[in-house]
């Protein structure tokens, strides 16, 4: 039987407003070790952490945690694990500002950095190691961010990390 030892993967996308996101569509995932999704609290916190502590690293101030971009980022984690698929693009069309827009989030500027990887610090260490993520993580425009971390299976772990002025 063939096994897939850790599967990783990375998308980040900036929106400035009135821009829209496009990308080829959703990545379509078949989990190795399938259950029912679950939130992971402490990942969120501990990617949070890490994220500030990469900026502060940089001489950046830290961002604000946002309950609105935690639920954001929950929602888009959620439904990435239950339809099976990675990507700022639902398999419906929805993308990453309609999802902003929808949930009444007003913003200038947001950016969603995205990871599906066995456990946090090899998420986080992917997100730094992809010039178009640790940008987001490092730019100065952001000032709040909404974590969220949801397994749908055994080291199937979605990450999301939802960026804002």
């Amino acid at each position: 039987m063939l096994r897939i030892a850790a599967v990783v993967a990375a998308l980040a996308l900036a929106v400035p407003l009135g821009a829209s996101a496009s990308e080829d569509g959703p990545v379509l995932i078949a989990f190795v070790h399938p259950r029912p999704p679950q939130i992971q609290t402490g990942a969120a916190r501990a990617l949070f952490a890490d994220v500030n502590a990469a900026r502060a690293l940089r001489g950046l101030p830290a961002l604000l945690p946002d309950p609105q971009l935690d639920e954001i980022a929950l929602t888009v984690a959620r439904e990435m694990a239950a339809r099976h698929y990675f990507g700022h693009t639902d398999p419906n069309g929805m993308t990453f500002a309609d999802r902003l827009q929808s949930a009444g989030f007003r913003f200038r500027f947001a950016a969603e950095n995205l990871a599906f990887d066995r456990d946090e610090p090899h998420a986080n260490a992917a997100l730094l190691r992809s010039p178009g993520h640790y940008a987001n993580i490092m730019d100065a425009h952001p000032h709040r961010l909404g974590v969220a971390a949801i397994a749908a299976g055994e080291g199937e772990i979605f990450y999301v990390e939802e960026f804002s002025d």
